[in-house]
């Protein structure tokens, strides 16, 4: 039997009553991804340049599906010096899955949104959670560390299993885990550490993932390292081009950077796509990453015993190379040069007031104790008519979540605790699932400013 052979499994946390192979069960799993409603959500998210209308213009949504057809060519590559009874269907697939899915679980505004997130709830959660509970478990420390951190990685294992309940693969769901660690555990400096890569309410199915898979204990699943480096080659190029597109950055300012500090390669490159010509910016992309896929697939087969067995501890393009450390200048220069600029700034700003204005507005919601909270229908007083609103409007299935595992979820001491623990889930499943435009409308609904 073939490493991968061991890899790819048709296994999933809710066995399926059919017989399934493993090419079977990954081509449903291809067909529920494709038409789940996080993917469509990404048309209106955040990718550089929140709330643009420009169609050129990328969105998550067409930022993924750069990324699910770079890690598709990435594949391939690998797959052509792999011993030959491995499934090459299945090993694509989960590859380009894994990269169409890697930015679900990040919320409105991208990573600004994370941070925002971030702040409000370690600023907010210890006051409300002494107001609705009080008396703390000695698990309680661990389970407030988990819930005051945000990590869109994370999110999106808790949106596509215990959301959405597509009951997707193990294989899938482990190649979607770019960090090991839960967010209830201490940040190290170990590999693949340095965030949280699942909550403490996914803790189950991570454990079920990790026996079957037991190098994930410490290290990655394999595939998954294609996965990010296909995220890093996409938008490497992209958000420059954006940026040009939109008018923030000039292709001059961007020219003289590039022939003053880019390294020869870089150069090269930027000469033989002919700045100025129709069609540049694709060139000069294509010249690229043809280069980087090389060096991709050459990085993950030189590493690959190593990378089977989880001790890899680098990404695949942290590699002092001429095609990585262009990638890697483009990929600085767009956060000196275009993230900080006036007009990018100015819409996160948006987003920060409209983040911040949702969680405080749901954030009486939090202070109840667990009979008030599920009792609010019951009120008739005029706070609790305006409590009861704001329940109205979270999600059904997500209060279908918060009912299920806030009364069963496992590995929790107090009961209490436990209801509380999944109440905050309910409202950051509800805000980070939000479009950049949604939340902004929310905001302005609770405002009393929508017409």
């Amino acid at each position: 039997m073939s490493n991968y052979q061991r890899l790819i499994l048709s296994d999933r946390q809710q066995p399926t009553p059919n017989t399934e192979t493993a090419l079977s069960a990954i081509e449903v799993d291809r067909n529920r991804i494709v038409q789940c409603s996080p993917v469509r959500r990404l048309q209106q998210k955040t990718q550089v340049f929140p709330l643009d209308v420009k169609a050129s213009v990328r969105s998550r949504l067409t930022h993924s599906l750069e990324v699910k057809e770079i890690g598709r060519q990435l594949a391939l590559m690998v797959l052509a010096e792999l011993e030959p009874d491995v499934e090459q269907q299945a090993f694509v697939s989960l590859v380009e899955m894994a990269c169409l899915l890697h930015d679900v679980g990040n919320p409105p505004f991208g990573h600004f949104g994370e941070v925002v997130m971030i702040d409000w709830l370690r600023t907010r959660l210890p006051s409300l959670f002494q107001q609705a509970v009080g008396k703390k478990s000695r698990q309680w420390p661990m389970l407030i560390a988990d819930l005051q951190q945000f990590e869109g990685n994370a999110q999106s294992l808790r949106l596509l299993h215990s959301l959405q309940g597509l009951n997707l693969t193990l294989s899938q769901l482990a190649a979607l885990q770019k960090y090991v660690r839960g967010a209830y555990q201490r940040q190290s400096s170990a590999p693949w550490q340095q965030k949280p890569g699942h909550y403490f309410s996914e803790r189950p199915l991570i454990q079920q993932m990790r026996a079957l898979f037991p190098t994930t204990v410490r290290g990655r699943y394999p595939l998954t390292f294609l996965m990010e480096a296909a995220d890093d080659m996409a938008y490497g190029v992209a958000d420059l081009e954006d940026a040009v597109d939109r008018g923030v950055l000039s292709l001059a300012e961007l020219e003289q950077a590039l022939l003053s500090d880019g390294n020869d390669y870089l150069k090269d490159c930027w000469q033989q796509a002919k700045a100025g010509d129709p069609d540049f910016f694709s060139r000069f992309r294509q010249h690229i990453n043809d280069d980087l896929q090389v060096l991709v697939s050459e990085q993950y087969l030189a590493h690959h015993s190593a990378i089977l067995d989880g001790s890899h501890n680098t990404p695949l393009l942290a590699v002092e190379q001429a095609p990585a450390q262009a990638l890697q200048w483009l990929k600085d220069f767009a956060r000196r040069q275009v993230f900080n600029r006036r007009e990018v700034e100015a819409l996160e700003l948006s987003g920060f007031a409209a983040l911040k204005g949702v969680l405080e507005a749901f954030a009486p919601l939090l202070a109840l104790p667990e009979q008030e909270f599920i009792s609010l229908d019951s009120r008739q007083d005029a706070e609790g008519l305006v409590l009861r609103r704001l329940y109205h409007r979270l999600p059904p299935r997500h209060l279908a979540a918060y009912q299920r595992d806030s009364r069963n979820a496992d590995l929790f001491e107090d009961a209490s605790e436990r209801e509380w623990y999944f109440r905050v889930r309910l409202l950051l499943d509800f805000v980070s699932g939000m479009t950049d435009t949604y939340i902004l409308e929310e905001y302005r609904l609770l405002c009393g400013f929508q017409g």
